[in-house]
């Protein structure tokens, strides 16, 4: 974690490159949009993700994520999204539920990551 005192992130993240599908829905449920992405990051309440869509702050996502070999399956929330260039957006989603084991299989996998970090 940074010693920045503008730093509010509270789990440290992990560098991944990891595509991810994802599908904006309503909070009625309705499908909004559907697309692919890529991880940019992850941590143990959320991810990055990089995409051609800007996403509004608030927009719920399901997400299916492949994480070693596993999909992950997981409802997160846009708490940020920002153009990096005319083609391309960064957003940070905040996890809200994770679908089926997929919550376990992502701890496992975040764990793996620290672990290599620290040898």
């Amino acid at each position: 974690m940074s010693d920045d005192l503008f730093e509010r992130r509270r789990a440290e993240r992990h560098c991944t490159k990891s595509f991810l599908d994802y599908e904006a829905v309503s909070p009625q449920g309705e499908t909004l949009a559907r697309g692919l992405a890529r991880t940019l990051n992850v941590s143990d309440t959320g991810l990055l993700l990089e995409t051609g869509r800007f996403f509004e702050a608030g927009q719920l996502l399901l997400l299916t994520v492949v994480l070693s070999n596993q999909l992950v399956q997981l409802t997160g929330r846009v708490v940020h999204s920002q153009p990096i260039d005319d083609e391309l957006c960064c957003s940070g989603i905040q996890f809200v539920a994770f679908i089926g084991n997929s919550a376990h299989s992502f701890q496992r996998y975040c764990a793996s990551l620290g672990s290599l970090l620290d040898s």
